[in-house]
């Protein structure tokens, strides 16, 4: 005895469940990007400003591989986010152990010598209208004590993670 089993429209099912899978991948793939703009948008405007490099070095980058970044070309970018020396310690003990795992790969990461720093500080000493002699003074206790952080990615972040969290949800919904 043998039995013929014959299912038909099975290939029409098998190309609706790809094209279902593909069309959500593009939607939350659009969603990650949007996040990425709004993020890169809000930490433009956290973001300290005295010449704007800063600034103009937060940028969204795009893929099509279900992720999206912020992307921050600056050298000195962490330690403004972070903060340096005993103000690091502090602020970044009271992030996320992601956050602090990432502020740590920053750890001693200076870069330049004393006198790149010492000519940065006397052209921002110039910008802001302060005495020259007050540019070694400056540089001194800033290596003693550090800066403090003044963050702009992780709350800008943190502003817009909800949002992006409830539209992801109705998408897979």
């Amino acid at each position: 005895m043998s039995f013929r089993i014959e299912m038909k429209g099975l290939d029409a099912t098998v190309k609706k469940v790809e094209s279902l899978a593909a069309n959500l991948k593009r939607d939350i793939q659009d969603e990650l990007n949007a996040f990425a703009i709004e993020v890169s948008s809000t930490a433009k405007r956290l973001a300290p400003a005295d010449e704007g490099h800063l600034r103009g070095a937060i940028n969204p980058v795009f893929s099509n591989n279900l992720e999206a970044s912020i992307v921050v070309t600056v050298v000195y970018a962490a330690f403004m986010e972070f903060g340096t020396r005993k103000f690091a310690a502090q602020y970044v003990a009271t992030l996320p152990a992601d956050w602090q795992r990432y502020a740590a790969t920053f750890k001693g990461r200076g870069g330049g010598d004393f006198d790149q720093f010492l000519k940065a500080i006397m052209a921002w000493v110039k910008r802001k209208g302060i005495d020259d002699a007050s540019a070694y003074p400056i540089a001194m206790k800033i290596l003693r004590e550090g800066v403090r952080p003044r963050p702009y990615l992780y709350p800008a972040i943190q502003q817009h993670l909800p949002e992006l969290k409830t539209r992801l949800k109705a998408i897979i919904k």
